[in-house]
Order: structure tokens, then C-alpha cells, then sequence
């Protein structure tokens, strides 16, 4: 027999609608009790698994040393309130003032607590996590989420009279040699070697470059049948959240 949801994250669920209805949220909340992909720790790719058996206990996101797991609120749907998850956001990438070099990135992604790249490093989440919710992972052949790079945000495409800038952070950042420069001096991942760890997305220097770009010039240029922008849109209206130049997002169990 599968998990089951809880009675308890039930009846959790059912009150939260009802606040929200009282409060007159039921439109401006009306996508969190939608269901849309979110990125989970290590272990906690099956959904139904997770939210089934995570107490809300908070210990994982407490263990994590690079700082890169939080817990869902309430606009990531009522079943998940509480649960962890991933946020590559978290940190910035410090730029030495005056120059285009930019500092290593030490927290805000996931390391697999294997920083030395060992391969047999216990994950600190999964060890911290009394329930099972967070199952063994393996990064060599499993997979947090895929990064996807998005041509509106990626300041090594041209865009609203922005040149492309040869920014190769990204590249850099990846310890699995999943990004490469291809022909036309772009990034582009190869998915099959990316397992979702985030530094890219966390390095990438796009809300800086594409600050310009917003929602309304976003819906725009999709209401005018831009295909990237209408992307782009669909990705912010999803997440609550500009994309990034480069984006991992959650792949299935």
C-alpha cells in the first residue's frame, strides 16, 4: 500500500481553505491550492511519499549546512505548508567591485554534503529526517530537478537591446560538466549529466543584467506571440518568481 495523505494534513488543508475564503483569498490565492512542481531536498522527489510522511519537524532544513532548504508556505499549496523544500535563491554571488570576477559560491545550493566530491558522503537532510519522508538519494544517477536555461533572462542572449555579454558563471559553477558553451557562445545544458544541484542558478548573475525586463514587458511580448517570453511568463506566474537566465526546475519521480 502507497502513503496515504494524513488526517491530520487533511483537516490542516481544510481549515487553511476555510481562513482563506473568510479572508476573501479565495481569488488572490486561488493557484495555492493548485498543484505545481516544487523542488524537494534530496530523497524527496516522490511527492506523495513526502507530504504523506514529513511531520513538519523542521530537522532537515535545520541540518542542511549550505543554507538551501526552507518550508513551503501557504502559496505552495495547503497540502505542502511545512514541508521542505529547495531555494537557489537564497545567496548572491558576491562580484569584486570594480571587475567582472566574481567570488566562489559557498552556500545556497545543494553539495550533496560531499564537497570534496567523494561519493560516499552521508547527506546530512535524509540522516536528520525521522520519518523515512526523505528517501536515499543518489546524485550520480538521480536527480533534484534539471536546470533549463531561459533565452530571455540569459544575458548571453541578446534581448531588448542588450548585447550578449559571454557570461560563462554557470558554466564554471558546474562541478558535473552538465553546462557547456555551445557554437553560438550560449549555454546549454546536457541534461542527462545535470542533477539539479542549483549553483548555476544560484550564480547566475541575470537579475542584475535583466532587471529591466518585468512582468508587464513579459506579457507583452507574449500577448504579441513571442514563444520565449510567453515561457518566461508562464515560469513567473507559476513560481511567483522572475526566472533566472538559467533555472532548475523539478522533474519527475
Amino acid at each position: 500500500m502507497g502513503p496515504v495523505v494524513s488526517r491530520r494534513s487533511l483537516l490542516a488543508g481544510a481549515a487553511g481553505a476555510a481562513v482563506l475564503l473568510g479572508l476573501g483569498g479565495g481569488a488572490r490565492y486561488a493557484w495555492a491550492v493548485s498543484e505545481h512542481e516544487l523542488l524537494r531536498p534530496p530523497g524527496g522527489q516522490d511527492a506523495e511519499r513526502l507530504t504523506s510522511l514529513c511531520i513538519h519537524c523542521d530537522r532537515c532544513r535545520q541540518a542542511c549546512p549550505m543554507g538551501a532548504i526552507e518550508s513551503c508556505s501557504i502559496e505552495d499549496g495547503l497540502l505542502n505548508v511545512r514541508t521542505p523544500k529547495v531555494n537557489f535563491r537564497q545567496s548572491a554571488v558576491q562580484r569584486t567591485l570594480g571587475t567582472n570576477e566574481y567570488h566562489e559560491a559557498t552556500t545556497g545550493y545543494c553539495n550533496f554534503c560531499d564537497p570534496d566530491g567523494t561519493g560516499c558522503a552521508t547527506k546530512k537532510c535524509i540522516a536528520a529526517c525521522p520519518t523515512g519522508a526523505l528517501a536515499a538519494f543518489d546524485e550520480t544517477c538521480e536527480s533534484i530537478g534539471k536546470a533549463v536555461i531561459d533565452p530571455v533572462f540569459c544575458i548571453n542572449y541578446p534581448q531588448m537591446g542588450q548585447s550578449p555579454t559571454g557570461c560563462r558563471l554557470c558554466i564554471d559553477a558546474c562541478s558535473y560538466e552538465a553546462i557547456v558553451m555551445n557554437d553560438l557562445q550560449r549555454p546549454e545544458v546536457i541534461a542527462d549529466m545535470c542533477n539539479g544541484c542549483g549553483k548555476c542558478e544560484m550564480v547566475c548573475p541575470s537579475g542584475t543584467y535583466r532587471a529591466h525586463i518585468g512582468e508587464s514587458a513579459l506579457a507583452e511580448q507574449a500577448a504579441a506571440g513571442v514563444t520565449d517570453y510567453q515561457a518566461s511568463l508562464a515560469y513567473l506566474r507559476t513560481y511567483g518568481v522572475i526566472p533566472r537566465g538559467i533555472n532548475v526546475l523539478a522533474s519527475e519521480a
